[in-house]
Protein backbone atom coordinates (compact mmCIF):
# COMPACT_ATOMS: atom_id res chain seq x y z
CA UNK A 1 0.00 0.00 0.00
CA UNK A 2 1.60 2.90 -0.76
CA UNK A 3 0.54 6.52 1.23
CA UNK A 4 1.87 9.73 -0.07
CA UNK A 5 1.35 12.35 2.68
CA UNK A 6 -0.51 15.46 1.08
CA UNK A 7 -1.23 19.04 2.68
CA UNK A 8 -4.24 19.64 3.34
CA UNK A 9 -5.51 22.21 0.03
CA UNK A 10 -8.05 24.36 1.59
CA UNK A 11 -8.92 25.37 -2.13
CA UNK A 12 -10.74 22.42 -2.89
CA UNK A 13 -12.54 20.14 -0.20
CA UNK A 14 -13.10 16.58 0.26
CA UNK A 15 -15.93 14.37 0.54
CA UNK A 16 -17.07 10.96 2.56
CA UNK A 17 -16.88 7.42 0.49
CA UNK A 18 -18.70 4.57 1.64
CA UNK A 19 -16.77 1.78 1.35
CA UNK A 20 -19.16 -0.12 0.28
CA UNK A 21 -18.89 1.36 -3.16
CA UNK A 22 -15.93 -0.57 -3.81
CA UNK A 23 -15.07 -4.16 -4.62
CA UNK A 24 -12.39 -6.03 -4.60
CA UNK A 25 -11.00 -6.37 -8.03
CA UNK A 26 -12.05 -2.79 -8.65
CA UNK A 27 -9.41 -0.26 -10.26
CA UNK A 28 -9.39 3.03 -8.59
CA UNK A 29 -10.68 5.42 -10.44
CA UNK A 30 -9.86 8.24 -8.25
CA UNK A 31 -7.16 8.88 -4.87
CA UNK A 32 -8.18 7.76 -1.53
CA UNK A 33 -7.60 9.75 1.11
CA UNK A 34 -8.02 9.56 5.20
CA UNK A 35 -7.53 12.51 7.30
CA UNK A 36 -4.72 12.96 9.92
CA UNK A 37 -4.81 15.71 11.94
CA UNK A 38 -5.17 18.76 9.80
CA UNK A 39 -4.14 16.98 6.73
CA UNK A 40 -5.60 14.77 4.17
CA UNK A 41 -3.42 11.82 3.05
CA UNK A 42 -3.60 9.73 -0.06
CA UNK A 43 -3.61 5.68 1.10
CA UNK A 44 -4.57 4.67 -2.24
CA UNK A 45 -3.65 6.22 -5.92
CA UNK A 46 -5.43 6.30 -8.74
CA UNK A 47 -5.76 3.36 -10.60
CA UNK A 48 -4.81 1.00 -8.35
CA UNK A 49 -5.96 -2.85 -8.30
CA UNK A 50 -7.96 -3.06 -4.93
CA UNK A 51 -7.08 -6.59 -4.04
CA UNK A 52 -8.84 -8.56 -1.21
CA UNK A 53 -6.13 -7.61 1.43
CA UNK A 54 -5.65 -4.02 0.45
CA UNK A 55 -9.87 -4.00 0.81
CA UNK A 56 -9.83 -5.18 4.14
CA UNK A 57 -7.12 -2.47 5.04
CA UNK A 58 -9.43 0.09 3.86
CA UNK A 59 -12.07 -1.72 5.59
CA UNK A 60 -10.24 -0.61 8.64
CA UNK A 61 -10.18 2.59 8.29
CA UNK A 62 -12.43 5.24 10.13
CA UNK A 63 -13.13 7.48 7.63
CA UNK A 64 -12.22 7.85 3.33
CA UNK A 65 -12.64 10.57 2.01
CA UNK A 66 -11.98 11.27 -2.15
CA UNK A 67 -11.28 14.67 -3.60
CA UNK A 68 -14.26 16.91 -4.61
CA UNK A 69 -12.58 17.40 -7.96
CA UNK A 70 -13.27 13.55 -8.38
CA UNK A 71 -16.72 13.43 -7.42
CA UNK A 72 -18.30 12.92 -10.91
CA UNK A 73 -16.42 9.73 -11.85
CA UNK A 74 -17.96 8.42 -8.75
CA UNK A 75 -21.34 9.70 -9.02
CA UNK A 76 -21.59 8.37 -12.90
CA UNK A 77 -21.06 4.66 -11.53
CA UNK A 78 -24.53 3.37 -11.50
CA UNK A 79 -23.40 1.40 -8.32
CA UNK A 80 -22.79 4.49 -6.20
CA UNK A 81 -26.35 5.99 -7.27
CA UNK A 82 -28.15 4.71 -4.30
CA UNK A 83 -25.67 6.14 -1.62
CA UNK A 84 -24.83 9.63 -3.36
CA UNK A 85 -28.75 10.08 -3.26
CA UNK A 86 -28.48 9.57 -0.01
CA UNK A 87 -25.20 11.59 0.43
CA UNK A 88 -26.92 14.50 -0.76
CA UNK A 89 -30.51 13.71 0.54
CA UNK A 90 -31.31 17.09 1.34
CA UNK A 91 -29.86 18.93 -2.07
CA UNK A 92 -32.87 18.43 -4.30
CA UNK A 93 -30.87 19.96 -7.62
CA UNK A 94 -28.25 17.77 -6.70
CA UNK A 95 -29.88 14.61 -6.04
CA UNK A 96 -32.09 15.11 -9.37
CA UNK A 97 -28.49 16.04 -11.63
CA UNK A 98 -27.42 12.58 -10.13
CA UNK A 99 -30.34 10.67 -11.54
CA UNK A 100 -29.99 12.47 -14.95
CA UNK A 101 -26.33 11.46 -14.82
CA UNK A 102 -26.46 7.97 -14.61
CA UNK A 103 -29.85 7.60 -16.56
CA UNK A 104 -28.09 9.26 -19.40
CA UNK A 105 -25.03 6.73 -19.00
CA UNK A 106 -27.38 4.06 -19.16
CA UNK A 107 -29.54 4.84 -22.04
CA UNK A 108 -25.78 6.04 -24.23
CA UNK A 109 -24.68 2.20 -23.59
CA UNK A 110 -27.77 1.15 -24.76
CA UNK A 111 -28.56 3.42 -27.59
CA UNK A 112 -24.93 2.82 -29.06
CA UNK A 113 -24.86 -1.14 -28.10
CA UNK A 114 -25.61 -2.90 -31.35
CA UNK A 115 -27.02 -5.95 -29.44
CA UNK A 116 -29.49 -4.15 -27.55
CA UNK A 117 -28.36 -4.94 -24.24
CA UNK A 118 -29.53 -3.01 -21.33
CA UNK A 119 -27.56 -2.70 -18.11
CA UNK A 120 -30.27 -4.37 -15.65
CA UNK A 121 -28.37 -3.44 -12.35
CA UNK A 122 -28.23 0.33 -13.47
CA UNK A 123 -32.15 0.40 -14.24
CA UNK A 124 -33.02 -1.46 -10.68
CA UNK A 125 -30.56 0.61 -9.15
CA UNK A 126 -31.67 4.02 -10.78
CA UNK A 127 -35.53 2.88 -9.62
CA UNK A 128 -34.59 1.99 -6.00
CA UNK A 129 -32.72 5.57 -5.59
CA UNK A 130 -36.06 7.13 -6.49
CA UNK A 131 -38.82 5.11 -4.38
CA UNK A 132 -36.21 5.69 -1.77
CA UNK A 133 -36.60 9.62 -2.44
CA UNK A 134 -40.10 9.38 -2.94
CA UNK A 135 -40.54 7.26 0.29
CA UNK A 136 -38.27 9.80 2.20
CA UNK A 137 -39.85 12.79 0.92
CA UNK A 138 -43.70 13.16 1.33
CA UNK A 139 -44.19 15.85 -1.30
CA UNK A 140 -41.03 14.62 -3.36
CA UNK A 141 -42.67 15.29 -6.95
CA UNK A 142 -43.59 19.36 -5.61
CA UNK A 143 -39.72 19.66 -4.59
CA UNK A 144 -38.94 18.14 -7.82
CA UNK A 145 -40.62 19.36 -10.78
CA UNK A 146 -38.86 23.11 -10.45
CA UNK A 147 -35.53 21.07 -11.58
CA UNK A 148 -37.04 18.91 -14.17
CA UNK A 149 -35.71 20.21 -17.58
CA UNK A 150 -37.00 20.77 -20.50
CA UNK A 151 -36.37 17.77 -22.75
CA UNK A 152 -38.25 15.60 -24.80
CA UNK A 153 -35.58 13.14 -25.70
CA UNK A 154 -35.99 8.74 -25.25
CA UNK A 155 -33.25 9.15 -21.91
CA UNK A 156 -35.38 12.00 -20.51
CA UNK A 157 -38.39 11.39 -20.87
CA UNK A 158 -38.02 7.51 -19.43
CA UNK A 159 -36.54 9.23 -16.42
CA UNK A 160 -39.49 11.66 -16.35
CA UNK A 161 -42.11 9.15 -16.80
CA UNK A 162 -40.28 6.38 -13.99
CA UNK A 163 -40.25 9.97 -11.10
CA UNK A 164 -44.17 10.18 -11.66
CA UNK A 165 -44.93 6.79 -11.91
CA UNK A 166 -43.27 5.94 -9.23
CA UNK A 167 -45.14 8.56 -6.80
CA UNK A 168 -48.15 7.54 -8.24
CA UNK A 169 -47.29 3.84 -7.55
CA UNK A 170 -46.18 4.98 -4.07
CA UNK A 171 -49.68 7.28 -3.22
CA UNK A 172 -51.57 4.17 -4.23
CA UNK A 173 -49.70 1.91 -1.64
CA UNK A 174 -47.81 -0.85 -3.72
CA UNK A 175 -45.37 -2.79 -2.32
CA UNK A 176 -41.92 -1.91 -2.71
CA UNK A 177 -41.61 -4.81 -5.16
CA UNK A 178 -44.09 -4.10 -7.00
CA UNK A 179 -42.68 -0.72 -7.31
CA UNK A 180 -39.40 -1.59 -8.14
CA UNK A 181 -41.37 -3.89 -11.44
CA UNK A 182 -43.66 -0.30 -11.86
CA UNK A 183 -39.85 1.01 -11.78
CA UNK A 184 -38.54 -1.12 -14.72
CA UNK A 185 -41.19 -0.92 -17.03
CA UNK A 186 -41.10 3.08 -16.95
CA UNK A 187 -37.53 3.45 -17.13
CA UNK A 188 -37.82 0.63 -20.28
CA UNK A 189 -41.12 1.94 -21.62
CA UNK A 190 -39.89 3.72 -24.75
CA UNK A 191 -37.23 1.52 -25.64
CA UNK A 192 -38.62 0.01 -28.73
CA UNK A 193 -38.29 3.62 -29.94
CA UNK A 194 -34.60 2.34 -31.06
CA UNK A 195 -35.71 0.36 -33.39
CA UNK A 196 -38.10 3.33 -34.93
CA UNK A 197 -36.20 5.36 -38.01
CA UNK A 198 -34.64 8.46 -36.15
CA UNK A 199 -36.03 10.39 -39.28
CA UNK A 200 -39.86 9.61 -38.21
CA UNK A 201 -39.03 9.88 -34.98
CA UNK A 202 -37.49 13.75 -35.31
CA UNK A 203 -40.16 14.58 -37.92
CA UNK A 204 -41.24 18.22 -36.79
CA UNK A 205 -44.58 18.01 -39.63
CA UNK A 206 -47.54 15.48 -39.42
CA UNK A 207 -46.65 11.98 -39.79
CA UNK A 208 -48.14 10.06 -42.81
CA UNK A 209 -50.86 7.02 -42.36
CA UNK A 210 -47.74 4.60 -42.86
CA UNK A 211 -45.07 6.48 -40.66
CA UNK A 212 -47.80 6.50 -37.92
CA UNK A 213 -48.14 2.16 -38.20
CA UNK A 214 -44.67 2.45 -38.21
CA UNK A 215 -44.17 4.34 -35.13
CA UNK A 216 -46.58 2.18 -33.77
CA UNK A 217 -44.93 -0.80 -33.71
CA UNK A 218 -42.54 0.31 -31.00
CA UNK A 219 -44.06 -0.68 -28.22
CA UNK A 220 -44.27 -4.39 -28.92
CA UNK A 221 -40.33 -4.03 -30.06
CA UNK A 222 -40.09 -3.03 -26.71
CA UNK A 223 -41.34 -6.10 -25.19
CA UNK A 224 -39.03 -7.84 -27.64
CA UNK A 225 -35.91 -5.99 -26.17
CA UNK A 226 -37.16 -7.18 -22.73
CA UNK A 227 -37.06 -10.49 -23.49
CA UNK A 228 -34.22 -10.44 -25.27
CA UNK A 229 -32.92 -9.01 -21.45
CA UNK A 230 -33.85 -12.13 -20.01
CA UNK A 231 -37.18 -9.60 -18.57
CA UNK A 232 -40.10 -11.84 -18.77
CA UNK A 233 -42.25 -10.66 -15.64
CA UNK A 234 -45.49 -10.56 -17.42
CA UNK A 235 -46.20 -7.19 -15.27
CA UNK A 236 -43.11 -5.48 -16.68
CA UNK A 237 -43.87 -7.00 -20.15
CA UNK A 238 -47.46 -5.51 -20.04
CA UNK A 239 -47.36 -2.36 -19.06
CA UNK A 240 -44.94 -1.74 -22.09
CA UNK A 241 -46.92 -2.75 -24.60
CA UNK A 242 -50.12 -1.37 -22.86
CA UNK A 243 -48.72 2.38 -22.56
CA UNK A 244 -50.51 3.68 -25.50
CA UNK A 245 -53.39 2.02 -24.59
CA UNK A 246 -56.62 4.14 -24.31
CA UNK A 247 -59.71 3.22 -22.00
CA UNK A 248 -62.23 3.63 -25.14
CA UNK A 249 -60.49 1.25 -27.02
CA UNK A 250 -58.82 3.59 -29.59
CA UNK A 251 -55.24 2.96 -28.20
CA UNK A 252 -52.79 0.48 -30.10
CA UNK A 253 -51.60 -1.76 -30.52
CA UNK A 254 -54.17 -4.39 -29.37
CA UNK A 255 -57.12 -1.65 -28.90
CA UNK A 256 -57.69 -2.70 -25.28
CA UNK A 257 -60.60 -1.23 -23.16
CA UNK A 258 -60.32 -0.36 -19.14
CA UNK A 259 -60.92 -3.63 -18.01
CA UNK A 260 -58.26 -5.30 -19.95
CA UNK A 261 -55.19 -2.79 -19.54
CA UNK A 262 -53.73 -3.51 -16.28
CA UNK A 263 -52.73 -0.99 -13.59
CA UNK A 264 -49.21 -0.76 -14.35
CA UNK A 265 -50.25 -0.23 -17.96
CA UNK A 266 -52.73 2.67 -17.06
CA UNK A 267 -50.16 4.19 -14.96
CA UNK A 268 -47.83 4.51 -17.42
CA UNK A 269 -50.31 5.67 -20.04
CA UNK A 270 -51.13 8.38 -17.75
CA UNK A 271 -47.82 9.62 -16.58
CA UNK A 272 -46.39 9.44 -20.68
CA UNK A 273 -48.90 12.13 -21.88
CA UNK A 274 -48.43 13.96 -18.63
CA UNK A 275 -44.89 14.48 -19.64
CA UNK A 276 -45.78 14.69 -22.84
CA UNK A 277 -48.04 17.50 -22.68
CA UNK A 278 -45.67 19.27 -19.87
CA UNK A 279 -42.60 19.18 -22.45
CA UNK A 280 -42.16 22.14 -25.99
CA UNK A 281 -43.34 19.98 -28.82
CA UNK A 282 -42.34 21.26 -32.61
CA UNK A 283 -46.18 22.11 -32.82
CA UNK A 284 -46.94 23.33 -29.44
CA UNK A 285 -45.82 25.11 -26.54
CA UNK A 286 -45.44 23.39 -22.82
CA UNK A 287 -48.34 23.42 -20.67
CA UNK A 288 -48.28 24.00 -16.73
CA UNK A 289 -48.63 21.01 -14.41
CA UNK A 290 -51.52 21.67 -13.27
CA UNK A 291 -53.19 23.20 -16.69
CA UNK A 292 -51.69 19.64 -18.35
CA UNK A 293 -53.45 17.62 -15.54
CA UNK A 294 -56.97 19.56 -16.17
CA UNK A 295 -56.33 18.93 -19.89
CA UNK A 296 -56.31 15.50 -19.41
CA UNK A 297 -59.47 15.21 -17.10
CA UNK A 298 -61.51 17.89 -19.50
CA UNK A 299 -60.36 17.23 -22.74
CA UNK A 300 -63.35 15.69 -24.79
CA UNK A 301 -61.40 12.93 -25.92
CA UNK A 302 -58.70 12.42 -22.85
CA UNK A 303 -61.53 12.21 -20.32
CA UNK A 304 -62.37 8.53 -21.83
CA UNK A 305 -59.33 7.54 -22.62
CA UNK A 306 -57.23 7.68 -19.64
CA UNK A 307 -58.05 6.73 -16.12
CA UNK A 308 -59.87 9.18 -14.24
CA UNK A 309 -59.77 7.52 -10.91
CA UNK A 310 -55.80 7.65 -11.01
CA UNK A 311 -55.52 10.81 -12.47
CA UNK A 312 -57.94 12.36 -9.50
CA UNK A 313 -54.86 11.08 -7.29
CA UNK A 314 -52.09 12.55 -9.32
CA UNK A 315 -53.30 15.70 -8.87
CA UNK A 316 -52.79 15.47 -5.16
CA UNK A 317 -48.92 14.23 -5.63
CA UNK A 318 -48.53 18.21 -7.02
Amino acid sequence: MKIVKTKLNYQSSYILLDINTLKIGDITLYDLFIKKENNYVIIIEAGTLLSESLYDKLKKQENLYISQEDENKQILSCENLKYYVRHYKDAMQKRIQLLYDVNDQLFDMFLTNKDNKIHLNCVELIVQSIIYLIKYDEIFIKNTMPYLIDDFSLKVHSLHVTIYALALGNTLKFSNNELVKLGVAALLHDVGVKKIDAAIINKKSTLTTEEIAIMQKHSQYGVDILKQNQIIDPSILNAVIQHHERCDGSGYPKKLTKKDITPFGSILAICDVFDALTNNRPHRKKYKSFEALKMMMKDSEMVNQLNQDLLHLSIKLL
